[in-house]
């Protein structure tokens, strides 16, 4: 526990930190405490031991007077499965930047297809918040387009959790979940999964792009040829690579 609190503070502080002294931006300190207590409460819930990149997290540790060792490296390929017949994917994804927050879904059928999209920016300032806005306008997306049987994907797995019910929720997203909820119950069939962030690139591009306020509405044509090209890869049945990094804290160095 002790692992996860250090790890994960410091990753953020150090990020929060580049991003002043580099890109001249930084988030305020609430947002950022915030993003702590997220990442440790999901971390601690799912026994995540793993940080971001272990090459910059071992140089600040050792700033932090921390000594390292490598536990263990897996490399492992995923894939971006199709839906079986008669079943619709949906793929969502939330971002945060200094300014508001961003929600994006995107609708495949079962031959990998885009059916359609949407993405929206909301004065959000909870990722949690915003992965669960594109869960709940996403379905509602599939609903418009007479889906009744979806496969909702995301890489939250706390999105996921709540939306099953786990874990401990927070008053601020009854709503959200109530509203999926009730758009889930006018289906036929779903089901919700985690999916890792390598096979989600398609969502992962749409979030990245800085949309106007408010949300808009996307057709095949619509798209750009980063995310056209990250469709046709996943219809293709890329394989990603995933490496997955463990660590172990050796000992606290303290100044004498």
């Amino acid at each position: 526990m002790v692992y996860i609190i250090l790890s994960t503070t410091t990753w953020y502080l150090w990020i929060e930190r580049n991003n002043r002294l580099f890109l001249k931006k930084s988030l305020h300190k609430s947002f950022v405490l915030k993003r702590i207590k997220d990442s440790i409460k999901v971390r601690t819930l799912h026994k995540i031991f793993l940080v971001p990149s272990i090459l910059d997290f071992s140089s600040i540790a050792q700033a932090f007077g921390l000594t390292l060792r490598e536990k263990e490296k897996t490399a492992s390929i995923v894939t971006w499965l199709v839906p079986p017949s008669g079943w619709f994917k949906l793929n969502t994804d939330g971002s945060l930047s200094d300014d508001r927050g961003g929600y994006v879904a995107l609708l495949r059928n079962n031959n990998a297809d885009f059916i359609a999209g949407l993405a929206g920016r909301l004065d959000l300032h909870s990722i949690n918040l915003l992965e669960l806005k594109a869960i709940e306008r996403g379905i509602q997306l599939g609903l418009s387009n007479a889906v009744t049987n979806l496969w909702i994907e995301s890489d939250s797995i706390t999105a996921i959790a709540w939306v099953h019910g786990r874990g401990c929720i927070p008053w601020t997203a009854l709503r959200s979940i109530r509203q999926i909820h009730q758009g889930l119950h006018h289906l036929k069939c779903w089901k919700a999964t985690h999916i890792h962030r390598e096979c989600n690139s398609p969502a992962d591009l749409l979030a990245a792009h800085r949309s106007s306020r408010g949300e808009t509405l996307l057709r095949p044509q619509q798209l750009w040829i980063e995310i056209r090209t990250a469709i046709e890869e996943d219809k293709l049945l890329r394989g990603y690579e995933r490496i997955s990094w463990s660590l172990q804290c050796l000992k606290l160095n303290m100044a004498s």
